[in-house]
């Protein structure tokens, strides 16, 4: 099966994913994909710019069309009103057009994904996910790492939803991976190697993957966990002579 993911909640994000058609359909699978193309920007305000041209290319480069797809993956946040519906709206369009099943992914679960072996083989027992949400807060979400007989059976599970808050207001001692800890390491404990991580698209697919694509959302409404920053201008008083 090829899967097309993409995300847009923080930085701009593809990625075209093989798995085996078995694997695929059946419940989590944590076992080799083989990346096909991605891209991602290094900026968060390019998001409408870059995904269509971007998705292209990695199509085009791999020789797939849009139809030969077996799944999109949408990230669908928490994130900014503007780039989170950029992404969105990217991904239900072709979904619609090339007649392809579209699911939602939270976007904190593929930094996760990125971080939680880190967290594992350093043993901790829980770590936190944090990304930029303007504001002077953060995005953020609590994980569990479980252990089970082996390392490759080893795993880890979301305890809860993700929130939105000022930095401060988050255990210091639990360690965290995301931007969000480098914005405010002063307030969060980042766990090494990864301070800096976004919700790539290739780790958004293999999230997607671990829980199982079945469990995958089946709606794509954003996560805004907040009101936009827009206001509708209030009705302007008469003049008076």
């Amino acid at each position: 099966m090829f899967i097309l993911g993409c995300d847009t909640s923080s930085i701009a994000s593809g990625a075209l994913m093989r798995v085996d058609d078995a694997a695929a359909e059946g419940g989590g699978y944590a076992g080799p994909v083989e990346v096909l193309g991605s891209f991602h920007t290094e900026d968060t305000r390019s998001h409408a710019e870059a995904m269509a041209p971007g998705i292209r290319r990695i199509l085009d480069e791999a020789g797939i069309a849009g139809r030969d797809l077996g799944m999109i993956l949408t990230g669908v946040g928490p994130g900014p009103f503007t780039g989170l519906r950029a992404g969105i709206a990217t991904a239900r369009t072709m979904a619609w057009a090339w007649g392809v099943p579209l699911r939602g992914v939270m976007s904190l679960d593929a930094v996760a994904e990125d971080s939680w072996m880190d967290a594992h083989r350093e043993g901790h027992r829980t770590f936190r996910v944090a990304t930029d949400a303007r504001r002077r807060e953060v995005y953020s979400a609590l994980y569990e790492v479980f252990d089970r007989s082996s390392e490759a059976e080893a795993g880890y599970r979301r305890l809860g939803q993700p929130q939105v808050g000022p930095a401060t207001s988050l255990d210091p001692e639990i360690p965290t991976a995301g931007r969000g800890a480098r914005l405010y390491s002063d307030a969060l404990s980042p766990l090494p190697d990864h301070q800096d991580d976004e919700p790539w698209a290739e780790w958004l697919i293999r999230s997607a993957l671990r829980q199982g694509l079945g469990a995958t959302a089946a709606s794509t409404s954003p996560l805004y966990l907040r009101e936009s920053d827009a206001r509708v201008p209030s009705e302007r008083k008469r003049a008076t002579r």
